[in-house]
This record gives C-alpha cells, structure tokens and sequence, in this order.
C-alpha cells in the first residue's frame, strides 16, 4: 500500500476514536476532553484499550473490568473515518482543500452516528457543516475583491435553498412528521458544496438506500432482532422511526467522493 495513504488511513483511525468521544458525550454534559471510561462500570481505560479497531478486538468487543459489551460504534465510526479520509486524499484537491474536505466528512459522520443513536440531528452539528461548506466556497487569497464576496456567495447560497426545497416542502406539508427541520438544514450544506444537479442526486441516492433499507427491515425478521428501532418496537413497520441523515449523507459520499450519477448509469444501460 502506498505510504502516504497508510498514513492517511492511520490518521482516519484516529480521529475517528476521537469523534466517537464526541458523539457519546455529545449534550450529556460531560466534557469531551475527559479521560475515556467504560459506560457501564464507569472505570478509567487504560492506553492499550484506546487502540482504534485493534483494542475492540484484542478485547473480544467486551470490558476488561466488568465484561459488559462494547458498543460496535466504536469500530465501525474508526473504520469508516479511515476509508472516507482515504477517499478524500486521493480526489486530488490541493492541501487547504483535502483539510477542509476531511473536516467536512469528520462533522458528517458526528451527525450520521448522533443521528442513528438519538434519531436527531445536533445543531451544533449540522451549523458547523454549514459553515464549512461556506469556508470551502472562499475564493483564494488574491482573486478576488471583498466588495465582490457578495456576488460570489449569491448563487451557491441559492444552490444551497434549491436543494433543500423539496425537504423543505416536505416537512412543511407534513409539519414535521415525514422529515425533521435537521434533514433540510443538512442538505442545504449538501448544495452549498456541490452544484444543484448533484445534490439532488446525492438526496434522491439517500432515498433509494433508505428505502432499500426499510424494505429489509420490514421483512428481514432476523435483522430486526439485532437492530433497536425503541425501547418497545419489536418489529419494523411503515410507522416506525429511523433516522434518515445516514442515508442523506451515505447519497453525499456517494456523489463528492464516487462521483456517482444514477441517471447517467441508467441511461448507459438503455
């Protein structure tokens, strides 16, 4: 494997192990700068415990002291932070831009594990991405008049409203009960990134994943009894709530790293 890309993944691992010390602590009211500790028993980790991926498994997925389960967040957040900094390294944007492009997937992945584990998308969260996305938009030094920023934000900003319209006019018409406000905020950062074009693809890409995924929860039994959907749901139905920011953001991925474009896919294969 290339050096530069091991070390990359290497990196990916790590922030990963940090980001999963965000979204655990995340509006709980503990700080995230605090030494780790087992959220069962409560007891201080020691450095060999701390391990991205390897710690999970040299532990068998449970607690050294108490032997309560670990949750698979960990390893899952950690691998799937090294694969997406991996993707972003080999896009071929220049330094400043892979450095804000790798905080933009960091904060994405905040929001898609928060999101799954709470079904709500943090503020604080999504207005970073936002703000990311605005910052990624800064034209370079030298190139520009600040008379002229104006100018320049005006169309990606309305690229942002366009593409968060049919969200937008969804959880007005449902008043909130098909999408959350969180939804449309995300995917206001999606237009401000990519052009009108692609993030309405990456949002209807969001739609098949979660449809795909809803269909085999309906009707895979055996999945279902691995996944909690609520404290009391046994079993999911049309009326169940799952988070849909990991889709929306999986359909993102999918068009800023994989230029995927399922219309010309079809359109390839007629």
């Amino acid at each position: 494997m290339n050096l530069e890309l091991l070390l990359i993944a290497l990196l990916g691992l790590i922030i990963g192990s940090f980001l999963n010390v965000y979204i655990l602590r995340l509006n709980t009211g503990r700080s995230t700068t605090g030494r780790s500790g087992c959220m069962s028993c409560g007891v201080q980790l020691i450095w060999r415990d701390l391990v991205p991926i390897f710690s999970f498994a040299a532990l068998k997925g449970r607690c050294r002291a108490c032997g309560s389960s670990i949750s698979h967040q960990y390893w899952l957040v950690e691998l799937t932070t090294a694969v997406l900094f991996v993707l972003v390294w080999v896009q071929g944007f220049s330094l400043i831009q892979s450095i804000l492009a790798l905080l933009l997937v960091s904060v994405l992945i905040v929001i898609a594990s928060y999101d799954i584990r709470h079904t709500i998308i943090p503020n604080a969260a999504v207005y970073t991405f936002i703000a990311l996305a605005l910052i990624a938009n800064i034209p370079a030094a030298g190139t520009f008049k600040l008379t002229e920023l104006p100018l320049h934000f005006l169309p990606i900003l309305i690229s942002g409203a366009l593409v968060a319209m049919p969200l937008l006019l969804l959880w007005l018409v449902s008043r909130g009960k098909w999408m959350g406000l969180g939804d449309v905020k995300l995917v206001f950062g999606f237009g401000l990134i990519l052009n009108v074009y692609d993030g309405l693809m990456a949002i209807m890409l969001g739609f098949i994943l979660g449809a795909i995924v809803g269909v085999i929860l309906m009707y895979g039994p055996k999945v279902i009894k691995r996944i909690s959907l609520s404290p009391t749901a046994r079993r999911f139905t049309m009326s169940s709530e799952i988070p849909f920011a990991p889709f929306l953001i999986a359909g993102f991925f999918l068009v800023f790293l994989l230029k995927v474009d399922l219309l010309l896919l079809i359109s390839a294969l007629i």
